[in-house]
This record gives structure tokens, C-alpha cells and sequence, in this order.
């Protein structure tokens, strides 16, 4: 039913995919485990929230210049 082009296309992700997860497996569980499960290192927190202040700062703005 699949065309022999398909099925080359479905085995070349399906090897990509499985090349990914195991080159890239052993990374992520050392950085789960530095970052105790939270994938967040320590300065994220007030990074993020410095972020999100200025995008809030900048929509507000913008919406009083309206």
C-alpha cells in the first residue's frame, strides 16, 4: 500500500528520532537531576520575571499611546 518512497521517508524519521532520543537522553536526565525536576537553573526565576515585567510594561504603554 505505501509506496517504497514512503516507506524510505517513514525509516529515515524513524532513525532520526531514535538518534535524538539517545544522544539526547542522557543530557536532559543530568539537567533534571541538577535542576531537582524543576528544569529551572537557579537565576531563571528573576529572569523570567524581569521578562515579564518588561513585556507588561511595554503592552500597557503601547495600549495607552492608543
Amino acid at each position: 500500500m505505501l509506496s517504497g518512497r514512503m516507506v524510505n521517508v517513514l525509516l529515515a524519521v524513524g532513525i532520526g528520532v531514535g538518534t535524538g532520543v539517545y544522544v539526547f537522553q542522557p543530557l536532559l536526565k543530568e539537567y533534571q537531576a541538577e535542576t531537582q525536576g524543576t528544569w529551572m537553573r537557579p537565576g531563571d526565576e528573576q529572569r523570567i520575571k524581569s521578562w515579564h515585567d518588561k513585556s507588561s510594561s511595554t503592552s500597557t504603554s503601547s495600549s495607552h499611546q492608543e
